[in-house]
């Protein structure tokens, strides 16, 4: 039976961590020999058939700036569902569930980066051109600092009513 949790970061184990590097390696070409990109997220989304990771999603909780406000954010990083479950739901299936969190935990937008875009823009997230400030990270070191840099691949959802709003952007970190 396939199952889907929501795990800390920091209560995941070594097996579960080998198993999502293995998806992460096989989702995407080139992906570092760890369980995460730049740093880990806070939490997954990880769905399972006893030991097997069929998809993940990982999740940093972080505030960010855009113009003069202050926003609560869910930033959504390296979803991914494995070849022989894809065209299944699990993807829109995860995205679903951060955003019901995300609504009971009172963040205001949950936000991501992406090139392909339709699966997201069927679960409600669109494209947005604010220029962007972030910290650049290599290989577990700060490189530098990237400023006003404006992404094509930015997404948000806005999870409650308010829009999206105009000015630049501090992630206030590095890039999902």
């Amino acid at each position: 039976m396939t199952e889907l949790a929501r795990l800390p970061e920091a209560e995941i184990g070594p097996g579960l961590h080998a198993s999502l590097q293995g998806l992460l390696g096989a989702c995407f070409p080139g992906y570092p020999a760890r369980s995460y990109f730049k740093i880990p997220p806070h939490f997954r989304y990880v769905v399972t058939t006893g030991a097997t990771v069929h998809a993940q999603m990982g999740v940093e909780l972080r505030v960010i700036r855009v113009g003069e406000q202050v926003l609560r954010t869910f930033g959504v990083v390296d979803l991914c569902v494995g070849d022989d479950h894809r065209g299944q739901g699990l993807a829109s299936r995860l995205l679903d569930e951060v955003t019901g969190y995300a609504a009971a935990c009172r963040i205001d937008f949950v936000i991501l980066f992406a090139d392909e875009d339709a699966l997201y823009r069927r679960a409600g997230f669109t494209r947005v051109a604010n220029p962007l400030t972030w910290v650049k990270i290599n290989e577990h070191r700060t490189i530098g600092l990237a400023r006003a840099v404006t992404p094509h691949e930015l997404m948000v959802r806005p999870v409650g009513a308010a829009a999206w709003p105009t000015g630049e952007i501090d992630l206030l970190g590095h890039v999902f």
